[in-house]
């Protein structure tokens, strides 16, 4: 006598039964659980990782063309902090905010009405105990027609009269035919 034994899935998330498959689901970050179409709602949900196709006793690796939608989450991924930094701000900027300032005739609370900012960030800014932020550069170097931002590279720094070392580059000298 054989008996069929029916093995019902649960959703790892809230216990009840599946009726169907499931959904495969990852949320927050945590690995993919199968989970009812309620609790699917709660994540996004992940392809199931096929098993790879045998060709002659050999894995044969297969990859899924990206779909459309799939592509563009990809290219609309959400931008951190340093997909925003330009490059560094350079280090003499409170006196260049103030000597700006104070040749354009604005006092700090002049200055902070028209940029619409605190008066207390100005004068943090001016003595050095905080950097702008790359909105508040952005205001203050059209307003005082100053540059904060220091994008030169170390090649430059090399042309001005820098410190440079010697590289294998500069020890080889290549033969030619």
């Amino acid at each position: 006598m054989s008996e069929y034994i029916m093995q019902t899935e649960y959703c790892e998330l809230c216990g009840v039964a599946l009726s169907k498959k499931g959904k495969l689901v990852q949320i927050e970050g945590a690995k993919p659980m199968r989970v009812c179409d309620k609790c699917a709602k709660l994540g996004t949900e992940v392809q199931a990782p096929r098993a790879p196709v045998q060709s002659f006793g050999r894995p044969v690796i297969t990859t899924k063309a990206k779909s459309p939608s799939q592509a563009s989450q990809q290219a609309n991924r959400k931008r951190d902090m340093f997909d925003f930094i330009e490059g560094d701000i350079v280090e003499d900027y409170p006196q260049r905010i103030a000597s700006a300032r104070l040749a354009k005739g604005y006092t700090q609370k002049d200055l902070a009405f028209i940029l619409k900012m605190q008066e207390g960030d100005i004068k943090k800014f001016e003595r050095g105990e905080r950097a702008p932020t790359e909105a508040e550069r952005k205001k203050l170097e059209k307003e005082l027609g100053i540059v904060l931002l220091d994008v030169s590279d170390d090649d430059d720094k090399l042309q001005a009269g820098g410190v440079a070392s010697t590289t294998l580059g500069d020890v080889l000298q290549v033969k030619r035919k």
